[in-house]
């Protein structure tokens, strides 16, 4: 009988995001959740997309706030966000996520505390449309 070889473990600390076409430096991507509400009337789909948290160092760019302030005043801008997991720091893409037609529905930052010295961030909570298992060439990155 022959022996197969088992699979790399992944690791999750090496990943690259892109919003639209721009790719952004994020210390932190939640969980990414596709979940069937049980208890959902029969005529109606219960399948949905549980939201997305986006985390990074808090800086003095305005770039995700002002995106959630376009929301919040009515402006329909939905963007396609592109998740990679790497094999390893700037390594070759393993695995990735599109979420379909994103918007920031919660934009927030770390509480202030004078007695503390941990980094300020910001969070960016992600609703979208559609989760997309994006399926590309293992061998080279992209």
């Amino acid at each position: 009988m022959a022996s197969r070889e088992p699979e790399p473990l992944l690791r999750i600390s090496c990943f690259e995001v892109l919003i639209g076409n721009r790719e952004l430096g994020f210390a932190e991507v939640g969980r990414l959740t596709s979940e069937t509400d049980l208890d959902a009337p029969p005529d109606r789909p219960g399948h949905r997309f549980a939201t997305v948290v986006l985390r990074r160092a808090l800086t003095t760019s305005t770039e995700l706030y002002d995106w959630r302030r376009l929301i919040a005043n009515g402006r329909d801008d939905r963007r396609d966000v592109i998740i990679r997991q790497l094999s390893a720091p700037g390594g070759k893409i393993v695995n990735s996520w599109r979420l379909l037609r994103a918007w920031p529905c919660r934009w927030s930052t770390s509480g202030f505390d004078a007695m503390s010295n941990d980094v300020a961030y910001e969070e960016l909570e992600l609703s979208f449309d559609d989760l997309v298992w994006v399926e590309h060439n293992p061998i080279t990155k992209g």
